[in-house]
């Protein structure tokens, strides 16, 4: 029957498409070749989409654009960049040329002017001081007459006597022993945080301190004073204080450093270790604690402090800066604008690899008490404001604070990491550097044995009636979520490697998800290893649980951020079908940069909407709630089904644009409760920066080679127009920029979500710890490697089967989750073989 004789759909007449037909007919052979051709390569691209994860997006901007420009000048520099372990390696020997770290030195520049060694993007052509090729360019933009940055001679020191040393640390142990004084009465005089409060919160559930950090923070304090008091004795200037003071006298045998104040030393390193230390240790085996927990943050950028040692920073003419909270007010207000392309899960993926890697300790009072910086007594007594206090000075018109009847906002300063030397004031990072994990399995052995069932390579669960495993409970009374009416019904919250882990629910999910994994995969383990016992069973889950966390992150996320041309251009991709890589570089530092914990990787903050989504088992029901109402809020997972409806709406949600705008949750309701206020995040973001000693927005700018501004104006082309008005009007000059506000007025890179300045402080980091890490997931050291055959199939991992699998109510999803639903990033039942599963029996011991 022909078409045109279908009542109701075709006409008879006319047939105006009867000629068409008749040429069809006519060439109907090669016809039918061309439309097969075209249906197969349209299936090939398909395919390779769905494979690949390079999905339909804009088309590339013009070569002329500014994302394009910035892309291409990253893309001219040397990475990893310049940092200060590599000012240390380079003046060691001269500085201290009778020290075991100086002789150390000195024959590790020799092997890297030789070529023996990896150069960490240097370029040092002589070893000899007087030399001058030492200081070709590293694409950093600095003024000829700027030494403040690594390319720098050491200042030379002043005569120090043993009685200049001496009165120095006595004067350090004098200011401690003074602020234990005064904790003691502070506790006596219950000036504290009230509990139930969101500072509370943000203090013990999100800023959470171990006994070990407390107690390293002592030593850190001691030092931070005895520098200060050094430095006045002998009128030495800031930038040697800041640079070079580290040389002044070798004090690692000195009674004041303790060994009991300090991080316990690793046991020797075997030269060969199939599994990691929980504790990071022992990866790099000529520096083994290089990114071991509890240890300092790394500086990218020479610390700006206004004294050289701890102030922090003021503005360019010796003013205050802006308050925080005025900047946070006039710049990052909101302004309701989604991302185009990413969901929710973007945001919370992001903040799960932040916790695995940072988690920067805070200074506490007696008995590990939070410190009250901004009440009532402190105001009326400025006597009992404890020294580590740092408050936000809050305008009496603040638009939401107006209220509170106070002149500040609670900010307590991040404890002092512990040296024994000389030198200005650094920060402890209690978790891991390395992508390992911690957040699951926590970050020393006695936390680990806590979280572990000891039985069959488990973790620990707890299982309520619908059979599905939960993270186990949370005991602690004073966890900064737990309450007393939760507590009498048995809800509690949830205890994991991170105790950050009930801060958000949509993080707790994705804790839920990884034990769950790790589960999974050690009873599939033990499976097909009958014989395997506990230790064995558990390595191994997490060894693979590990490397499908680092190859989902550095295949689906950091190449969201950075843009996959950048990826491809510094390596960072993964490979392929069980291909190993050969870039361990044992020189090159994989601790975390201080910039990137307090500022740049602080960029998903904006990225958070202010209502969270979930979405029925059928999708037609959808529900929002504030997300202040589901911080320290986990409670309503123990209802069966709403894991999977959040999953659902993280994963069709588009997350917030990166830019300088942040919803009202973010700056002043978070960590509310039941108040009618709570935190300023952005506010805590800036002062952080700034209590770290983080430098300007435009120093990380020149320090990342990107051209050099001299006012305002020269930012047009880099910033946002309206952000650039609103900077303007706050700062008082160019200079004074905070980092974290000026690297999210900028426009994004290529592709990518963040703009140069960020992309360079992020890049360097990744870089870092995929080049820096002798467990990395693709290496082919023995024994720690996969073989081949098991590398295939952990390269085949992704983030949609890691939620089917553990989220058995969730059924589809789409092929690329971080994405947003689209032609290219089609949602698939979770049973698809366009998702692939993990074929556990390649690692049957002994198969038949």
């Amino acid at each position: 029957m022909e078409y045109t004789h279908i009542p109701g759909v075709y006409s008879e007449h006319p047939r105006p498409f009867i000629a068409i037909r008749k040429w069809i007919r006519t060439y109907r052979t090669p016809v039918a070749l061309f439309i097969m051709l075209v249906f197969v390569i349209a299936l090939a691209s398909g395919i390779s989409v769905l494979i690949s994860g390079a999905l339909i997006g804009p088309e590339d901007p013009p070569p002329s654009s500014p994302a394009n420009q910035s892309l291409v000048h990253l893309m001219s520099l040397p990475f990893p960049r310049r940092d200060e372990h590599w000012y240390e390696t380079r003046w060691a020997g001269t500085m201290q040329p009778n020290s075991s770290r100086g002789a150390q030195a000195a024959v590790t520049r020799e092997k890297r002017q030789a070529g023996e060694i990896g150069r960490e993007g240097t370029r040092e052509a002589s070893s000899d001081p007087d030399s001058e090729e030492w200081t070709r360019p590293d694409g950093s933009t600095y003024p000829d007459n700027d030494t403040w940055h690594w390319n720098r001679r050491p200042d030379k020191l002043p005569h120090t006597t043993e009685e200049d040393v001496s009165e120095a640390l006595a004067s350090g142990t004098r200011a401690e022993e003074e602020k234990e004084g005064q904790e003691e009465e502070l506790a006596r005089a219950n000036i504290t945080l009230k509990r139930e409060t969101a500072d509370y919160r943000h203090q013990h559930g999100f800023r959470k301190t171990a006994p070990l950090a407390i107690i390293m923070s002592r030593l850190g304090y001691t030092f931070n004073h005895a520098t200060t008091a050094v430095s006045r004795r002998l009128a030495i200037p800031r930038s040697t204080v800041t640079f070079d003071l580290r040389w002044l006298a070798d004090l690692t045998s000195a009674p004041h450093c303790d060994p009991a104040l300090r991080r316990p030393r690793p046991p020797p390193c075997p030269a060969k270790a199939k599994y990691r230390t929980i504790d990071g240790s022992c990866n790099n085996l000529d520096r083994p604690t290089w990114g071991a927990s509890f240890t300092a943050y790394r500086r990218m950028m020479p610390p700006d402090y206004f004294d050289g040692v701890s102030i922090p920073r003021r503005a360019v003419g010796g003013s205050e800066l802006p308050s925080p909270r005025q900047v946070s007010v006039e710049v990052h207000s909101f302004k309701r604008a989604a991302s185009a392309s990413y969901t929710v899960l973007v945001m919370s993926w992001g903040q799960f690899v932040d916790h695995d890697i940072t988690l920067t300790a805070q200074s506490k009072g007696a008995g590990g008490r939070s410190i009250a910086c901004c009440t009532e007594e402190v105001a009326q007594n400025k006597s009992l404001r404890h020294p580590e206090c740092f408050p936000i000075p809050l305008a009496a018109s603040d638009p939401l604070y107006n209220g509170l009847n106070s002149s500040c906002l609670e900010f307590t300063r991040s404890a002092p990491a512990p040296k024994c030397k000389f030198g200005a004031r650094e920060q402890l990072n209690q978790q891991t550097s390395y992508l390992d994990g911690s957040a699951v399995y926590g970050t020393t052995p006695e936390a680990a044995v806590e979280l572990r069932a000891m039985k069959n390579g488990l973790l620990k669960t707890q299982v309520p009636l619908d059979g599905l495993q939960f993270l186990p409970p949370s005991l602690d009374p004073l966890d900064g979520c737990n309450t007393q009416e939760k507590l009498k019904y048995n809800q509690s919250c949830f205890l994991a490697g991170d105790p950050r882990v009930n801060e958000q629910i949509l993080l707790t999910s994705l804790h839920t998800i990884m034990v769950r994994q790790h589960n999974t995969l050690a009873l599939q383990l033990k499976d097909i290893n009958p014989t395997w016992q506990d230790e064995q069973l558990f390595q191994e889950a997490r060894k693979i649980l590990v490397a499908q966390l680092q190859h989902i992150t550095y295949q689906e996320y950091v190449p969201s951020v950075l843009g996959p041309r950048f990826m491809r251009h510094l390596h960072l991709s993964p490979k392929t079908d069980g291909q190993y890589t050969r870039d361990y570089d044992p020189h090159l530092s994989a601790s975390i940069a201080n910039e990137f914990a307090a500022a740049a990787y602080r960029f998903g903050h904006s990225q958070i909407q202010g209502l969270v989504q979930q979405i029925d088992g059928a999708r037609k029901n959808v529900n929002f709630a504030q997300l202040s109402s589901t911080t320290f809020n986990p409670f309503s997972l123990y209802v069966d089904g709403t894991m999977a409806s959040y999953v659902r709406g993280e994963t069709s949600q588009k997350a917030a644009a990166v830019d300088t705008y942040f919803s009202p949750q973010v700056t002043g309701q978070l960590f509310r409760g039941k108040a009618k206020t709570g935190i300023d995040l952005v506010s805590i973001n800036i002062q952080r920066g700034r209590d770290h000693g983080v430098p300007s927005y435009t120093r990380a700018r020149m320090a990342c080679g990107l051209p050099r501004v001299h006012n305002f104006t020269d930012l047009a082309s880099e910033m946002d127009v309206g952000a650039l008005a609103k900077i303007e009007a706050v700062y008082s000059h160019v200079e004074d920029i905070d980092l974290y506000t000026g690297g999210l007025a900028e426009r994004p890179v290529q592709d990518g979500l963040v703009g140069p300045t960020f992309a360079c402080i992020l890049a360097d980091q990744f870089l870092r710890l995929k080049k820096g890490d002798r467990f990395w997931y693709e290496t082919s050291e023995e024994p720690q490697a996969f073989s081949k055959d098991q590398l295939a199939e952990i390269h085949k991992s992704s983030l949609a089967r890691l939620l089917c699998d553990n989220v058995p109510e969730l059924l589809s999803v789409q092929r690329w989750p971080l994405r947003v639903f689209a032609t290219g990033n089609p949602r698939l039942p979770c049973s698809s073989l366009s998702i692939p599963k993990l074929d556990i029996d390649l690692w049957e011991e002994y198969p038949l």
